[in-house]
């Protein structure tokens, strides 16, 4: 069984890069937390010099019953390494 395993080179699936946010509610203070796969979840664009860049938008909603959304949008570098992120309608929480 090994032997076909190695004839057909059995891959292992790459490791995901994953941001973790967590975010609080202005309205009702809940806690929630989401995250953003940097590798499949951003959007490039272009800046001036012709230089790709990447950002994501995501809206956010708790499970109590205040059901305010969240708006998060984050800006990557070329990289795709967070270089600003802003909120409405809520608030980061730090670890």
């Amino acid at each position: 069984m090994n032997f076909l395993k190695n004839l057909f080179g059995q891959k292992t699936a790459p490791a995901r890069s994953l941001l973790a946010l967590k975010v609080r509610c202005r309205r009702c203070g809940e806690i929630i937390e989401s995250r953003v796969d940097v590798a499949n979840d951003l959007s490039e664009d272009y800046d001036e010099a012709g230089q790709a860049t990447y950002h994501c938008r995501k809206g956010l909603v708790g499970r109590q019953h205040c059901y305010q959304t969240i708006e998060v949008e984050l800006q990557f570098d070329a990289n795709r390494r967070l270089i600003d992120r802003q909120i409405s309608g809520g608030e980061f929480v730090e670890e």
